[in-house]
């Protein structure tokens, strides 16, 4: 079979992971703003990206989800995600919190645990998880996989997106917790290993993989080629590319 025979040139692409903002080890060309992050989905062929604001890991999570909102005012190609706070020092009080979100057209949050100094388990944000189960919306949360693990335990309803994980060998880490919980979601940025992501939906469907570039860490170009050139059906392709997202950012009740 010709290697390109797969090829998919005019898939469209919804990325749910690319940054904005300084990094502490940045790319030798960040990506500050809305247009240069539009230029680099133009040239890489993404037609809509979920953005995340780098600025997490150098500022207030308060004041980065400001930014990362102000960035995508007026972009009908782009989509904050906002990061979330313990409420116990007053910083993030979850029922303002959907308010705020259903105001800014905010339909999908994400936790730095590490970058923010606080445990990602029923202690600390139980409240603010039960609203996001009974409001479906999707958290991502790192790849650390005990701390994944256990947080599906305690909320086997939230709808969890695997991000930022490993390239090497994860297929033993997160295959039981697709097997396990229904709501589990996976990225696709470091699921580069070679007839990894066709292995994957064989086994499992392809329901639960979400296309991500990681961009600014990873490159967009090799994420938007590698998906389309892969060999698994039409089909299965445009649900990963672009309509598992739409299925999960659809389902949130605001």
């Amino acid at each position: 079979m010709n290697e390109l025979s797969n090829a998919s040139p005019s898939l469209r692409l919804f990325d749910c992971n690319t940054r904005v903002g300084y990094m502490k080890e940045p790319p030798p060309a960040p990506i500050l703003t809305a247009p240069e992050l539009l230029a680099e989905m133009d040239r890489c062929g993404v037609d809509k990206a979920l953005v995340h604001s780098t600025n997490v890991e150098l500022m207030s999570a308060i004041d980065a989800n400001i930014a990362v909102s102000e960035l995508c005012t007026g972009q009908e190609r782009l989509q904050p995600v906002w990061s979330i706070l313990p409420p116990q020092t007053g910083e993030m009080v979850p029922d303002r919190l959907l308010d705020d979100m259903k105001r800014q057209g905010v339909r999908i949050l994400r936790a730095y645990p590490a970058e923010n100094h606080y445990l990602l388990n029923s202690l600390t944000l139980g409240p603010l998880l039960d609203k996001l189960c009974d409001h479906q919306i999707p958290l991502f949360v790192p790849g650390q996989w005990a701390d994944l693990t256990q947080l599906l335990q305690d909320f086997p309803q939230l709808i969890v997106i695997a991000a930022d994980y490993g390239c090497w060998g994860q297929d033993r880490l997160y295959r039981p917790l697709i097997e396990r919980y229904e709501h589990f979601h996976i990225e696709t940025s470091a699921l580069e290993l070679d007839g990894g992501i066709p292995r994957l939906v064989a086994d499992y469907g392809s329901e639960r993989v979400l296309f991500g570039s990681g961009c600014q860490s990873r490159s967009m170009g090799g994420a938007s080629l590698l998906l389309r050139n892969l060999d698994i059906d039409p089909v299965s392709k445009a649900l990963i590319a672009h309509g598992n997202l739409e299925r999960l950012l659809l389902g949130t009740r605001l």
